[in-house]
Order: C-alpha cells, then sequence, then structure tokens
C-alpha cells in the first residue's frame, strides 16, 4: 500500500471531509468508505507524522505532534468550509470525539470505527504482529494479513528497536483517559462502529459511548479492529452515504 496521504480539494466547495487514521495506521484504511463522499465535497486523508516510515521514525514522532497536525488541519479547513465530516479509526477517533466536544461549529458530524476508550489487548494481536515481524503469515490467517495490510510503519527484525514506542503508548493511554471525560459534551450526530472481535478494544468502550444519546453505537459481527468483511464494508459504506444525504440538506448558517 501507498502509506500517502490523500488530498482533494474542490473549488467552490462549501464541505469537506477530514479522514485520520489510527496509531501505526495508513490513510489507505478509508480507501472503501471515500467511494460514498460526494463528488463536491473535498477531502482531507492526512498521514500523521512519524507513519509510512520506519520503526525508528515511529519512536521519534508524539502524541502532541498528532494532536498538533490534527489541530492545525482543522484550523486551515475551519477557515474554507461551512461543514466539516470527520471520518475516524481507532486513535483518530480520540481526536474526533476531542474536537466535536470543542467549541469548532463548523464540525457537523462524526463517523468514527473501533473507538478506543477501554483498551484490551488479546494474544492474537501479538502473536499476529510477530508473523508480521518475520514475514511469515500463513496464507489462511487473513487477520494478520489486514493488520499488515493497515500498518504503515516498515518491520524491523531487530525487536529491540520497539522499545521506542513504549512512551507512544503511554501517551495513547493518557488521551484515551481524557477522552472518556468529555464524551457528554459532543452535541452533533455521531456514528461509532465496533467490531465484534476487537483484539485491540474492550467491547466495553460501548457503556462509555451509550452516555451520550447524540452517540448511535453498531456492532459489525466478525469484525477485527483491521479486518472488516465485504458485508462490514457495505455496511459501514451505507451508513456514510446516509449521513453525507443529511449534511448535504443541513441549511448553512450566516
Amino acid at each position: 500500500m501507498a502509506h500517502e496521504e490523500y488530498i482533494n480539494e474542490i473549488p467552490g466547495s462549501d464541505t469537506v471531509v477530514l479522514c485520520i487514521h489510527g496509531i501505526l495506521g495508513t490513510p489507505d484504511q478509508f480507501t472503501s468508505l471515500l467511494t460514498q463522499i460526494p463528488q463536491e465535497w473535498s477531502v482531507y486523508n492526512i498521514l500523521l507524522d512519524g507513519h509510512g516510515k520506519e520503526v525508528r521514525d515511529f519512536s521519534h514522532t508524539s502524541m502532541s505532534r498528532w494532536k498538533g497536525q490534527v489541530q492545525r488541519t482543522l484550523n486551515y479547513l475551519s477557515v474554507r468550509y461551512s461543514k466539516i465530516i470527520i471520518i475516524a479509526h481507532s486513535m483518530g477517533t480520540l481526536f474526533a470525539l476531542q474536537a466535536a466536544a470543542g467549541k469548532n461549529p463548523r464540525i457537523k458530524a462524526l463517523f468514527l470505527i473501533d473507538t478506543p476508550l477501554v483498551p484490551f489487548l488479546r494474544p492474537v494481536c501479538i502473536g499476529n504482529s510477530l508473523q508480521i515481524i518475520w514475514d511469515c503469515i500463513p496464507a489462511g490467517n487473513t487477520i494478520a494479513h489486514a493488520q499488515k495490510d493497515a500498518f504503515s510503519i516498515h518491520p524491523d527484525k531487530r525487536l529491540w528497536l520497539y522499545l521506542g514506542w513504549i512512551p507512544r503508548y503511554i501517551e495513547l493511554f493518557r488521551e484515551i483517559a481524557m477522552t472518556r471525560k468529555c464524551i457528554n459534551k459532543v452535541k452533533i450526530p455521531c456514528r461509532v462502529f465496533l467490531s465484534q472481535r476487537d483484539e485491540l478494544v474492550s467491547l466495553r468502550s460501548y457503556h462509555y459511548l451509550k452516555e451520550n444519546p447524540r452517540i448511535k453505537t453498531s456492532m459489525l459481527e466478525g469484525a477485527t479492529h483491521f479486518y472488516f468483511s465485504e458485508e462490514n464494508q457495505a455496511r459501514m459504506q451505507r451508513c456514510l452515504a446516509s449521513l453525507c444525504r443529511k449534511i448535504k440538506t443541513m441549511p448553512l448558517k450566516k
């Protein structure tokens, strides 16, 4: 996969879609969803700092850089567009929820996948990660292949290099705790999909999301954090298309 950001600004458009991937993730994760975006809307599918590179590059980035990058992008888009829709996966959903809980009136809706309000690491994820690092994924392990496609960091067999990732995950846990506190401040339409077999996110995340009646949460049967069946993808596409239709009919405030 390319693991490159995709930006398509449509002259005269009043609406933009901002896509924010998760930790270790890639803008490529949103390819199937972007087929549902109206052609007259702009798209900013960004690549977070330190992603799409080597293991050491990821060690040398930080949560503050990612948050700053997202905020600068939102500031830029808020000046140029009347409506902003955020599509996000995993860690990116934390940034989206925090932004929506703020005072930016341009943000009109959120479309979130696998929001990690309660993290939980399952052993299968560790096993699949080792198979990715050592390039020994069995042909039938579709979950591991999906995980490999979703990782934008080039694997390195020197396992000690991954110790530099520990601070990034400590920062992630802090960000999760911060996001839990602002769930009830989200006042715009928000659709969340959780994966039934998620190997990184506990389904207990649902209990935090249900506290806010504006957040509608659905379950994707058989899905994992990185693997979504064709039926799962089609379901999310239909939901996003419906959300886009509602945003298109939303009157612009002068």
